[in-house]
C-alpha cells in the first residue's frame, strides 16, 4: 500500500511517528481521527492516467497529505506541512519500506502544487493544510515490463 509505505518513510526520516496499530503515533492512513489534535493523514487519491505507457512497468499513484494542528495555531501545522513538502518534493531513486511488506521503488515524487494549501479551520478551530503528490513507482506485472 503506497500510503503506508510513504508513512513509514516519513517516520524513518523523523517527520512523523507511524504506529501500524494506531494506538500511538501521529500519522494515520486513509482517515483522520478526532484525536490527537496535531496529526497527519495520508490519503490515497487514485493516480494519474498512464496513456500509451500503460504496458510499461511503472505506475503513478497519487496521495494527499493533510496536516492538522492544535486549536487556534496556524503556524505549527503550516511549518509541518512545509517540512513535508521539502522532504518529498523531488525525492527520487529511493526504495520506500525497504525489505518490508510495502516495499516499492520510487523513481520520483512530485508535488501537484508548489506548497501547502490552507484549508482553514475545522469545527474545533484546528488549522488544516494539504499537499498533493504524484509518485512515479516501479510496478512490474505479468502484462507490463
Amino acid at each position: 500500500m503506497i500510503a503506508r509505505a510513504l508513512a513509514k518513510h516519513l517516520d524513518a526520516v523523523g517527520l512523523v511517528r507511524y504506529d501500524a496499530t494506531g494506538a500511538t503515533g501521529d500519522v494515520f492512513l486513509e482517515h483522520l481521527p478526532d484525536a490527537p489534535d496535531e496529526a497527519l493523514m495520508v490519503l490515497s487519491t487514485g493516480g494519474n492516467p498512464l496513456g500509451p505507457s500503460a504496458t510499461y512497468g511503472w505506475d503513478e499513484p497519487t496521495v494527499q497529505l493533510m496536516v492538522r494542528g492544535a486549536p487556534d495555531d496556524p503556524e505549527t501545522p503550516a511549518a509541518a506541512a512545509q517540512a513535508l513538502y521539502d522532504a518529498l518534493q523531488g525525492l527520487r531513486y529511493v526504495t520506500l519500506d525497504p525489505g518490508g511488506e510495502d516495499e516499492v521503488r520510487l523513481c520520483v515524487c512530485s508535488s501537484l502544487q508548489t506548497g501547502p494549501f490552507n484549508l482553514g479551520r475545522d469545527e474545533r478551530d484546528r488549522y488544516r493544510f494539504t499537499l498533493n503528490f504524484a509518485l512515479h513507482v516501479r510496478r512490474e506485472t505479468e502484462h507490463r515490463d
